[in-house]
């Protein structure tokens, strides 16, 4: 008993002397899970079904796109230095990725927005407060995609799809992220007005983890353990 307290206290030591570290994390979506994942907006449902999470979103007026978000909170921002990987990923009629945003304050209205690039599996947007910004944008007429992998360091976004390079640009505002989120927009066209997405699974590498978040892991695991 005494060599286990002994072998917990030198982890526990070394766990504090250790910097900041990076970590895989990732979802398979065989479960829901709410802890993990937060849905933002009033006009999609998100579900865990069959090994896929699934989306489904219902546009409100014609010729006008909205989207929303199911954010990443099982491990909060901000976020530097990572590679997210979505497998097996697409959308009907409708447009479907991953939005990294940054908050800023608008010094002249003294309000909090926020910043978006939106890299869609067919399509690439820029947005500000829950507003896409109408422009060129990128397309490709690839709205599935076997794999879709997007990488971001201090203010650098790269996107490869399928293995092929797509987009490496800077921004130098964005020099870390604060919000990483599924994105799901829809629009009416015609007589369509509703849209829906899959994605199997998510992968994000280069979390960056602290020794007290290690720590309360470590705890939880050694009282899972306990019998």
């Amino acid at each position: 008993m005494k060599n286990s307290i002994a072998t917990l206290i030198i982890h526990i030591f070394l766990i504090f002397q250790t910097e900041v570290s990076a970590v895989i994390w990732e979802d398979p979506f065989e479960q829901a899970a709410k802890d993990d994942w937060q849905h933002i907006g009033n006009n999609a449902t998100w579900k865990v079904e069959d090994g896929f999470l699934k989306a489904e979103i219902h546009a409100q007026a014609e010729w006008r796109t909205i989207f929303e978000l199911y954010q990443f909170i099982a491990y909060p921002g901000p976020y530097n230095d990572f590679t997210i990987t979505l497998e097996t990923v697409g959308a009907t009629h409708a447009r479907f990725g991953i939005a990294l945003a940054k908050h800023f304050l608008n010094i002249a209205t003294d309000v909090d927005e926020h910043g978006y690039y939106l890299f869609f599996t067919n399509d690439m947007r820029a947005s500000r407060n829950g507003s896409i910004f109408v422009g060129p944008g990128k397309r490709w007429n690839t709205d599935e995609l076997q794999q879709m992998t997007l990488h971001f360091e201090s203010g650098r976004f790269q996107l490869q799809a399928d293995g092929e390079p797509r987009l490496d640009f800077r921004d130098a505002n964005f020099d870390q992220i604060d919000t990483i989120a599924f994105v799901l927009a829809g629009f009416v066209t015609e007589d369509v007005d509703i849209g829906s997405a899959w994605v199997d699974t998510f992968t994000i590498d280069g979390l960056a983890v602290s020794p007290k978040r290690k720590l309360t892991t470590t705890w939880a695991s050694l009282k899972q353990g306990q019998p």
